[in-house]
């Protein structure tokens, strides 16, 4: 069983900061360098100034300890949980994401209880482990992941009050509230299922190496962010490939048809709208100009250059073709530099920039799928999901307890 726990938030205060839309802030590990100048510029007291990967811990910590003394972020009297309902929209569509902030004791992923669902990039987590050492704070929650078909933690927000609303960005809203009346609900839901982490991987493993290297009881708990997996409102979206070099389609286009039907297509809309229609492991291709659809004709023939303790339902995930198939063996190549992004337009514009290498575009991860994978313990390959939209930074902060309190 996992053990979740209310808890005494920092909040910004309202009359310091007057907006609260202009203080809070995407996670740290999508924020590039004009975003960051772009939330520095909307306030002083932007969350960025505590979460950048650019900022020293020790100076992060500095200022972290002033705004408190400056009232700038102050701490709830009573523990609670708090939620957010978020609402935005995609492809069209309009969407209301409804989650909890609160505690979760910390444990090793052997226990089964707390479930990593893709590979990490150490050095990330390595970022993430300075800034808990100094501050001893969670400045960000750890996006994870729950399961309830009767959705009734989302009706618990819907009859909760709300205490403030504001804007993620142009396009997003949230609203934001507290919840002290139903914890105990709310824990006989969560305590008994397994929690999958969805966006956060570095933030968890940091907290946990933490916890393991000062194994006390004030430093056993992250502060996270659970949604119900069952929920029509929680999207999964694919993240698409651009290499940049190194590699050509056309170039190894006979090799290619032994595995795929390829068939090109005239424009972006026609591949995309295309690529939904067909069966599983279809890829859009871009290079000079021209798009194309490749779908696999075998999984069979990707089982063969595979390692036979991979599970079949691992092999049939797009990425697992992408990076331990198609590259190795038909590129004969891992190229050094990958460029990740939701939107194909924005990989099409850097394909300008450089004119060179191929787009890879992939179909998202079925929840089902996700969920199968996630359940038989096998790790997914580095951003094969994207869990659409991030969890803001600096709606709540929580800040490990001094000992013996």
């Amino acid at each position: 069983m996992v053990e979740i726990k209310p808890f005494r938030g920092y909040r910004y205060n309202i009359e310091k900061v007057k907006d609260i839309s202009r203080v809070i802030a995407p996670p740290w590990d999508i924020i590039d360098n004009q975003m960051e100048e772009h939330l520095l510029k909307s306030s002083p007291f932007n969350i960025i100034n505590l979460i950048s990967k650019n900022y020293n811990p020790d100076n992060v910590k500095k200022i972290f300890d002033r705004w408190r003394e400056e009232s700038i972020l102050k701490e709830d009297i009573d523990e609670c949980l708090y939620f957010m309902k978020h609402r935005f929209k995609w492809d069209g569509k309009e969407y209301t994401r409804k989650g909890i902030f609160t505690l979760l004791h910390l444990e090793d992923f052997t226990t089964g209880n707390v479930i990593p669902h893709e590979k990490i990039f150490e050095k990330h987590s390595i970022n993430r482990y300075q800034l808990i050492k100094i501050c001893r704070t969670n400045f960000s929650p750890v996006f994870m992941l729950y399961q309830d078909r009767d959705s009734a933690i989302e009706h618990i927000i819907d009859r909760s009050t709300i205490i403030s609303k504001g804007y993620i960005s142009d396009r997003e809203e949230f609203e934001f509230g507290i919840i002290k009346n139903e914890i105990n609900h709310i824990k006989n839901i969560i305590t008994p299922g397994k929690l999958i982490i969805a966006d956060g991987h570095h933030r968890y493993n940091a907290a946990l190496k933490y916890y393991k290297e000062n194994p006390s009881e004030e430093n056993s708990f992250v502060l996270v962010f659970l949604v119900n997996i069952n929920s029509p409102d929680v999207l999964i979206l694919p993240t698409h490939r651009y290499f940049s070099s190194g590699i050509s389609f056309n170039n190894r286009f006979d090799v290619f048809q032994r595995y795929f039907h390829i068939k090109e297509v005239s424009d972006l809309k026609t591949m995309t709208d295309s690529m939904a229609l067909r069966k599983d492991n279809t890829f859009g291709i871009y290079e000079s100009g021209r798009f194309y659809i490749i779908t696999l004709k075998d999984i069979n023939e990707v089982k063969k250059y595979l390692s036979g303790k991979l599970s079949d339902r691992y092999i049939k995930l797009d990425t697992v073709i992408l990076h331990q198939f198609i590259l190795p063996h038909i590129f004969e190549s891992q190229p050094d530099e990958v460029i990740y992004h939701q939107l194909p337009e924005y990989l099409l514009e850097e394909y300008k920039k450089r004119e060179n290498g191929v787009i890879f575009f992939l179909n998202a991860v079925k929840k089902q799928h996700f969920l199968d994978i996630c359940f038989n313990g096998e790790l997914m390959p580095q951003k094969t999901t994207y869990f659409y939209p991030k969890v803001p930074s600096g709606l709540v902060i929580y800040k490990f307890p001094h000992k013996n309190l």
